[in-house]
């Protein structure tokens, strides 16, 4: 490698770290291209040269965070089938776990990575993910409510899409908000781990997954 792409390189990196910290903090359309610049220790031109804009900056971080949780999930998903059927919680164990552990991966601290994955799913939506996520998330759509109807032969799966739906936005709230609730009760929430957290909304997710159906 020459100096001139080891130089490239590190200064793609410091973009994507720099990235990751103040979109996590601040949102992504509140970092002005001059503070992530600064952060990084780079100019425009390397925003460009690497990602051609904000905009690509931004997918490259989303799919960074996106992608590998749900490349997890498909994988653990295929695992716990080979074993057999799974039940309702070791499918939402599944489905869950990716994003709560992929924080011991993570640069960022524990804070700013629940804040960036629930800014991911949050500010962005599905309908403006990068195509490389949407396709994945289609792939999960497609067969964690196979695998929940299975046990739950009850529902329909336009029910299950729905309470998959619901379940996504506890997780989503769980990663933006834990820090407010701990504000406002004073504390009474305690500190769970992150196991901890990851038992509460599996049984609190799994309960509504299994509720009796609704007339739709």
């Amino acid at each position: 490698m020459t100096n001139a792409e080891s130089a490239d390189l590190s200064a793609k990196h410091a973009l994507l770290e720099a990235a990751q910290r103040l979109f996590a903090a601040n949102g992504f359309e509140k970092v002005s291209m001059r503070v992530l610049t600064q952060e990084a220790g780079v100019n425009l031109a390397a925003v460009n040269y690497h990602f051609g804009s904000k905009e690509g900056l931004i997918e490259a971080v989303v799919e960074s965070y996106i992608n590998p949780v749900n490349e997890l999930r498909l994988q653990r998903l295929t695992d716990a089938e080979a074993e057999g059927t799974p039940g309702v919680e070791t499918i939402l164990d599944c489905f869950l776990r990716p994003v709560l552990e992929s924080v011991r991966s993570s640069a960022l601290s524990e804070k700013l990575f629940f804040q960036m994955m629930g800014r991911c799913m949050n500010d962005r939506g599905l309908g403006n993910l990068p195509a490389t996520s949407i396709a994945l998330f289609e792939k999960v759509t497609t067969r964690y409510p196979v695998a929940l109807q299975r046990i739950c032969p009850q529902l329909k799966l336009e029910e299950i899409l729905w309470r998959l739906h619901f379940t996504v936005g506890a997780l989503i709230h769980v990663l933006i908000h834990t820090e407010g609730l701990r504000i406002v009760s004073r504390g009474k929430i305690g500190n769970p781990s992150v196991e901890g957290i990851l038992t509460m909304v599996k049984s609190y997710c799994s309960a509504g997954i299994q509720a009796p159906p609704n007339e739709l």
